[in-house]
């Protein structure tokens, strides 16, 4: 499965933590070629969905992020989900804010602690420096504005939060810490030195991180206690299955690799090149059907890709594959050596290594997952509640002027608005 990362994969760890583990899709992460570099593939295929830029650095958005994605639907409520996105080389820089504002002037005092304008400003800052040159002065302006009145009420609720947490005495060890970020290193496929570069890309670090995801445990162990009933009937899990049917139709896929030969684009002769590039593959077929390993064969001659993972190109469906080279594919037995098949791309060598059946995933397999789902829903619902009774309890003063409405500035017409999204971690599914 092909991972895209960018700054807003940030988000997917941190909110993925917020959102008691948000339910998992049931769709198979894999339904696509590993590679879309791979000549093979439909050149057409969209392009994977990325979610909005979040900073890392706020867990009191944890209310949002709670919400259930709208791939997985509840009898109640649907939400959305989409891939987590590509990683930039660097951060932007970011666009000129002018800010009158003292660093050290109060925004805001929580049952007596203060919240100061340059600790708003350090959460703010990095969020438009994501979007780099792309705002003029003025609009950057108007964007932090927009911000501030979100990240401020993030920063309140964390600060409440916090102290339920002292209060309850909850705590949370480094092993919950790094365990919680396995799970999700293991969902996305990725390696604790690969997330840690990608950090490093992003000026970001693994100490930060992990704070902030001890944050989010923290908060999840909170409303567990202030949870008033995690019971979850068969009626809810059988509902649920039904209203995500679609989910667990899994379509005929197979595993295959292949071997790429191109015509040399710097012969021109076209047909030349055509004939020496077939050539060039009969010859390796031959090898093949003599006891040459494919893996190595593919390494050393293949012009995809995938030559690197020994022509491997993972499970894929239909319509996922160059029209010739899908039907050579889906008509081979597992361990099966192809002819030479001719795509636009050159000639090819296809060996199949496994061949699955359209299937519904069965109830019982998912069962785990739906019971899951369903308890972050009732998780996700309870907080609503919760947040506002903590808000309601505590002291929340503004300096005369920097209400929340006050601080507001007015976008101008036709002006892009900012949301705040928090889109949960994608997760494979079931084997």
């Amino acid at each position: 499965m092909k991972i895209s990362l960018k700054l807003a994969v940030m988000a997917v760890f941190v909110s993925a933590a917020i959102a008691f583990g948000a339910a998992k899709p049931a769709k198979d992460a894999k339904m696509t070629v590993k590679d879309t570099n791979t000549p093979a593939a439909k050149t057409e295929a969209p392009a994977a969905a990325k979610p909005a830029a979040v900073p890392a650095e706020a867990p009191a958005a944890a209310p949002e992020a709670a919400k259930t994605p709208k791939t997985i639907k509840t009898p109640a409520s649907p939400a959305a989900e989409p891939k987590p996105a590509q990683p930039e080389p660097s951060i932007p820089k970011p666009p000129a804010v002018v800010s009158a504002t003292d660093s050290n002037e109060v925004a805001v005092t929580v049952n007596g602690v203060t919240i100061t304008e340059g600790q708003l400003d350090a959460k703010i800052m990095p969020r438009l420096a994501r979007l780099g040159s792309q705002l003029s002065p003025a609009m950057a302006e108007q964007y932090k504005s927009r911000m501030r009145a979100q990240m401020l009420e993030g920063m309140i609720l964390e600060r409440l939060l916090d102290e339920q947490v002292t209060k309850a005495g909850i705590t949370v060890s480094e092993s919950d810490v790094d365990g919680r970020i396995g799970e999700i290193l293991s969902r996305q496929g990725m390696t604790m030195d690969t997330f840690k570069s990608m950090l490093q890309a992003q000026g970001q670090d693994i100490e930060q991180v992990k704070h902030e995801i001890g944050k989010t445990i923290c908060y999840e162990k909170l409303i567990d206690t202030q949870l008033p009933s995690k019971d979850i009937n068969d009626v809810d899990i059988i509902a649920a299955y039904e209203l995500n049917k679609e989910q667990y139709n899994v379509p005929e896929q197979v595993q295959a690799s292949h071997i790429l030969i191109k015509p040399d684009t710097n012969n021109p002769d076209v047909n030349q090149a055509k004939a020496e590039a077939k050539a060039k593959a009969e010859n390796l077929l031959k090898e093949l059907k003599s006891g040459a390993d494919f893996a190595t064969v593919a390494k050393e001659n293949s012009d995809c890709p995938s030559a690197a993972r020994g022509g491997d190109l993972g499970l894929f469906s239909k319509g996922q594959m160059v029209q010739p080279f899908e039907d050579v594919a889906f008509a081979l037995k597992p361990g099966e050596l192809s002819d030479v098949v001719e795509t636009q791309f050159g000639y090819h060598i296809i060996k199949v290594a496994k061949h699955q059946q359209a299937e519904v995933i069965p109830l019982e397999k998912v069962k785990p997952e739906l019971e899951k789902m369903i308890l972050d829903r009732k998780r996700a619902e309870f907080f609503k509640t919760y947040r506002d009774k903590i808000k309601a309890e505590a002291s929340i003063v503004y300096p005369p002027g920097k209400e929340p409405e006050a601080m507001m500035m007015p976008m101008t017409r036709g002006a892009p608005v900012i949301t705040k999204e928090v889109k949960p971690t994608p997760i494979p599914k079931p084997n």
